[in-house]
């Protein structure tokens, strides 16, 4: 079956504008598209969801909803309970679907094994927080499952897991398809997770459809230049190329460079690592951990959730406390500084976060917040001059001087992602750590993002620790890796 002529409207707009989307037992369509596209709000009509305001119509609509329908959001941990044990959760699941309570229990244990939870009696007494990102993802499937439904929605369900997590909930998810013959809308903007569940894709620009295939078709020969976009500005797994491609490059018709970046030759240390462990409730984090960072260098650290990653970032700028070891900035310990030597230090190093939205105060215009750390530490003068450096600022991370006055609500996951970075650069740091700051944006966004870090690295002549679970982007951006195993 196909939901045909699908819209989604306020009273003013026409938010998904007429849309075909192939819903077939047994097969999975992908509906793939940048932020604002409309993917999670076909969701939501189907699972008949949709917030006040909104409202929905289509040819089917009303036969899928009266389906048995579950969904596997992009966040376990906003969309599980945290004050209930997980295998309660997934019992309250299959009661609603008619279970007795010990029916439930036993539905509950049974696909708390089949989605492999590891330990599953001792795991159904946990709490969310209890468990890894991975297997809270997991739970989320199994409270699905538990429900027997005909349709199953995952929207984003990989994209904050690393890549060997990722691909083996991908894997047990086309697995459970497979097994019960059931229908799966996926929703993503990871075109390699869509390359290993669709069979059929829809791409969607701006509430309306530009493009529908088979996934081997469109996925090897897209037609649209929107798809052709989408899929070039994913980084090359065998090359470097100076700028990466973006959709607005193959929308407006531009040439596209086929210059490579210039191999990285410096051997300045500038940040050292010897020794390094630290450890967290008698498990070994890492330990005899060493690396160096060079001036004008970008640094990749890249592994598995749990590896260490952040750990070692936090320890270079004085969050968290290493057990032993040292660290050096020119040759300088900075492990251990009191409070005033940490002040000092924070010109040097500066972190951007993985969530610039929780990172900004949400009561603070962005100019203001990016002003923040120019009173602390006293720089650029007066109030005015103050401004006019943020302002500067803003420019040098494309966004206009008019966003001074704007709060952080008012901006895309990517422009506030552009915020931060220009936070950062308020303090002329000499080396910028990036955890895992492009990881929850749209393949467009993301190539965007990187070709800034890499114009700004040129313009303002700082060293880059960038850390990512994602291999591709991590190759790309990197003049060397390190690569993280458990400790």
């Amino acid at each position: 079956m196909s939901l045909r002529e699908v819209f989604v409207r306020t009273a003013q707009a026409d938010l998904v504008k007429g849309i075909e989307v192939p819903i077939v037992d047994g097969e999975c369509t992908a509906l793939v598209g940048e932020s604002g596209s409309g993917k999670s709000l076909t969701a939501l009509a189907i699972m008949d969801l949709l917030p006040s305001g909104l409202r929905a119509e289509g040819i089917g609509l009303s036969e899928i909803q009266s389906k048995r329908r579950a969904m596997v959001f992009q966040e376990p941990m906003t969309a599980l309970n945290p004050t209930m044990r997980v295998g309660a959760q997934i019992v309250e699941a299959a009661i609603a679907r008619g279970d007795s309570p010990a029916e439930a229990k036993a539905t509950a244990l049974s696909w708390m094994s089949r989605v492999q939870i590891p330990e599953v009696e001792k795991s159904f007494n946990k709490y969310p927080h209890q468990m890894s990102g991975g297997q809270r993802q997991r739970i989320m499937i199994a409270m699905a499952m538990a429900r027997r439904p005909e349709l199953l929605i995952a929207d984003e369900p990989t994209t904050a897991l690393d890549h060997a997590v990722a691909h083996e909930i991908l894997a047990l998810l086309r697995a459970l398809q497979h097994e019960t013959g059931m229908a799966m809308l996926f929703i993503s903007h990871d075109l390699d997770a869509v390359a290993a569940v669709a069979d059929h894709v829809v791409v969607l620009q701006k509430g309306t459809v530009v493009e529908s295939a088979s996934a081997s078709q469109l996925l090897q020969h897209p037609v649209h230049p929107y798809t052709q976009g989408l899929l070039a500005s994913r980084p090359p797994l065998d090359r470097k190329p100076l700028r990466l491609p973006t959709v607005q490059d193959f929308l407006e018709g531009q040439p596209l460079s086929h210059e490579e970046r210039p191999v990285f030759k410096g051997k300045t240390p500038i940040l050292e690592v010897k020794e390094l462990s630290k450890t967290y409730g008698g498990q070994k984090v890492f330990h005899d951990l060493a690396l160096v960072l060079h001036e004008g260098e970008t640094l990749g650290l890249v592994g598995a959730s749990g590896s260490g990653k952040s750990t070692i970032a936090k320890c270079m700028v004085n969050l968290v406390h290493p057990d032993g070891g040292e660290i050096r900035y020119r040759g300088q310990r900075i492990d251990g500084l009191n409070r005033a030597g940490r002040q000092a230090m924070a010109r040097e190093i500066q972190y951007i976060f993985q969530d610039p939205f929780s990172s900004l105060s949400p009561r603070m215009t962005i100019g203001e917040a990016i002003r923040e750390p120019m009173v602390v530490h006293g720089l650029y003068g007066s109030p005015n001059d103050q401004r006019t450096k943020v302002e500067e600022l803003l420019s040098a991370v494309g966004l206009p001087v008019e966003a001074y006055d704007r709060y952080p609500h008012a901006f895309s996951g990517g422009q506030r992602q552009r915020i931060g970075i220009a936070r950062t650069l308020a303090l002329q740091p000499k080396v910028v750590i990036c955890d895992e700051s492009v990881a929850a944006l749209d393949v467009s966004v993301q190539a965007q993002v990187l070709n800034l870090l890499n114009d700004l690295k040129d313009r303002f002549q700082f060293s880059y620790l960038f850390i990512s679970h994602d291999e591709r982007v991590v190759r790309y951006m990197s003049d060397r890796t390190v690569v993280l195993g458990k400790g």
